[in-house]
């Protein structure tokens, strides 16, 4: 986890206790949205992953999963799902170009961890989520 959180801060300028807590909610987003691919072999690897989703899952959204999961249930999954990480990540402090730096590392991470194919099947899992970022993951 400490060499994700570096790489994290060193691409947005974070503080090392936000980084963590932002890459908690993408790993958790990951892991409910992503289904059967590689996600839960990358977040594996990661030491201390679960007690970083587990700080992010304490940290408050101001009421954000709730209005956008209101609305979600009218209209379905995908991109509503992204915008309540969004939504989380804003809530943090972060910029959408630091959400953007913050996915780009994280992906890259998992692509150190698990390799190129294995990214290829969690991003062609959640295409809301490159399309989030901005371009394909």
């Amino acid at each position: 986890m400490n060499e994700l959180i570096t790489r994290v801060r060193e691409a947005t300028g974070l503080d090392d206790a936000t980084a963590q807590t932002a890459i908690g909610h993408v790993l958790r987003f990951m892991l409910d949205h992503a289904g059967e691919s590689n996600v839960a072999e990358f977040v594996g690897k990661i030491p201390g992953a679960h007690q970083a989703m587990e700080a992010a899952a304490a940290t408050g959204d101001a009421g954000v999963t709730a209005a956008i999961g209101a609305v979600k249930g009218a209209l379905g999954f995908g991109n509503i799902d992204t915008n309540i990480l969004g939504g989380k990540l804003g809530n943090l402090g972060l910029s959408q170009k630091q959400m953007r730096a913050l996915l780009k590392e994280v992906f890259a991470y998992a692509e150190s961890l698990v390799g190129k194919a294995a990214v290829a099947t969690i991003t062609e899992a959640m295409p809301h989520l490159s399309q989030f970022m901005g371009e394909t993951a």
